[in-house]
């Protein structure tokens, strides 16, 4: 003999229940975080969001909160995704430079072919740091926009070499 059917419940009481599991994997996927550490030096610590933009083929566009700090000699990048998990690290010093993403970890003398592995086209992280700054630095084949730096916002051009890129960047502090 069968147990009883149970009624479905109303459309407002699965409403609830649904939200209810929603807040819940919210709730566990931030706890999947990775915390994030104090910067030593808050005036070498910038973060925000990044977003890059290459005509390559196909084109490409990606987008990630980041975290900067230090110097163009010695310094760390750390890319995040919405939930503040870390993608990847870009870690180096003047001997040597560390791509690091999940388990794999890359080495190598040059950083900026760590950049160019990481994103599909080097980046000039040395410049970087100058444009954050507020300084118009040099960088062949880049053209700099900072007429939005009081606001927070940079953007980069690189014409060549190929592929042709945007990078925008819109920090938080």
């Amino acid at each position: 003999m069968k147990p009883p059917r149970q009624p479905l419940p109303s459309p407002p009481e699965r409403r609830a229940w649904l939200g209810l599991l929603s807040l819940g994997l919210l709730l566990s996927l931030a706890g999947c975080a990775t915390p994030r550490p104090t910067p030593a030096d808050p005036a070498a610590f910038w973060s925000g969001r990044l977003a890059l933009q290459l005509q390559s083929t196909p084109p490409q566009n990606w987008s990630a909160s980041f975290e900067l700090q230090g110097s163009a000699d010695q310094g760390q990048l750390v890319l995040l995704s919405p939930i503040g998990t870390t993608l990847a690290r870009l870690s180096w010093t003047p001997q040597a430079a560390v791509l690091e993403q999940g388990q794999d970890k890359t080495e190598s003398a040059n950083l900026q072919s760590l950049s160019q592995r990481l994103t599909g086209t080097e980046l000039p992280i040395a410049a970087l740091f100058e444009w954050l700054a507020g300084k118009a630095a040099e960088v062949p084949g880049w053209q700099v926009d900072l007429t939005a730096h009081r606001e927070g916002r940079l953007t980069a051009r690189k014409n060549a070499p190929a592929p042709e890129a945007v990078l925008r960047i819109l920090l938080d502090r």
